[in-house]
């Protein structure tokens, strides 16, 4: 069985908290063939194609094959789990690779539909406050509404990027709004300031609509930026009912959509976006709980091909 992993420059990868290493490593130690590839990699020509390299494991390191073009109808899963943002070379990918038969997680027109950002909103019973807009009345009537501050996001942030807490006596509270909406030409996510992110930020990820693990992400002091990548602390958690009762409303929402494998990011009980492109926490989540949540993921992914076939 072969399975291919789009992801970035393998070298940026961190081999010891990656989550996607750690799906490779499971499905390489399962003694199935793991190849990998970047976003550039993917090309045309008489199908989808892409030029390749293999994956071995070697003691607690890796090594690669050499460059193999192969056709994408070739294998019988393929993981996209290249990292935002999502610009229009990831478009043009996710357009290549709808042109194959085979399974791929996330689907790539789910990709194209959706962005992270404002794919909560369908959700309002479980989300904060929200106003999406462009608009510089709207968005001073918010901000006014809301003393205690808001929180504007681009929405092509990740990981923490493009995130701002604003309050209306905020020194440079117009120039900020002006960046972050080209001049109120384009719309960005402003949501109530939820003073709950002093504990953290929540990263539950969702396999086949079912929540399989959680983290708590612990901000810096003085901070409202929780993600990890931003400083914030992994730290143990539990998955509360409301959590559960939020998973299970989207469940059906996920897996219409191809959506198999998804992180929410939670602050106070109430839902702030979806990472759908390449939910991580793995490592993180394994090593608070002593757990390996890489097998039953790629044990979900081996019957979702099994039923494919």
């Amino acid at each position: 069985m072969k399975w291919l992993f789009i992801i970035d420059p393998i070298e940026e990868l961190n081999y010891d908290t990656d989550s996607t290493y750690a799906i490779m490593k499971e499905v390489y130690d399962r003694e199935m063939e793991v190849f990998f590839c970047r976003i550039q990699d993917l090309f045309y020509y008489n199908g989808a194609t892409c030029n390749s390299k293999s994956f071995f494991l070697i003691s607690d390191s890796f090594r690669v094959g050499a460059d193999k073009i192969l056709p994408l109808d070739s294998f019988d899963i393929i993981l996209m789990r290249k990292d935002p943002p999502y610009d229009m070379k990831y478009h043009y990918a996710t357009l290549i690779l709808s042109l194959t038969n085979t399974l791929i997680i996330n689907s790539p027109k789910a990709l194209r539909d959706f962005n992270e950002k404002l794919i909560i909103l369908p959700f309002k019973k479980y989300i904060p406050e929200t106003f999406v807009t462009s608009n510089e009345s709207q968005i001073n009537s918010f901000v006014r509404s809301h003393p205690e501050g808001i929180i504007i996001k681009s929405l092509h942030s990740y990981q923490g990027r493009s995130v701002v807490m604003i309050k209306k006596d905020y020194e440079n509270y117009k120039e900020a709004i002006m960046a972050y909406t080209s001049n109120f030409t384009s719309p960005i996510m402003i949501q109530e300031y939820i003073p709950k992110v002093r504990i953290g930020d929540k990263r539950i990820l969702v396999l086949g609509g079912k929540p399989i693990g959680a983290v708590l992400r612990e901000p810096l002091e003085n901070s409202y930026l929780a993600n990890l990548g931003q400083g914030g602390t992994p730290k143990k958690t539990t998955i509360t009912h409301q959590e559960y009762e939020l998973v299970n409303e989207m469940s059906n929402f996920l897996l219409k959509n191809g959506l198999y494998f998804v992180g929410l990011d939670v602050i106070g009980g109430l839902l702030t976006e979806i990472n759908i492109t390449c939910p991580t926490g793995i490592v993180h989540i394994n090593k608070l709980n002593g757990v390996f949540l890489e097998k039953e993921i790629v044990d979900y992914f081996f019957n979702l091909i099994k039923n494919s076939l």
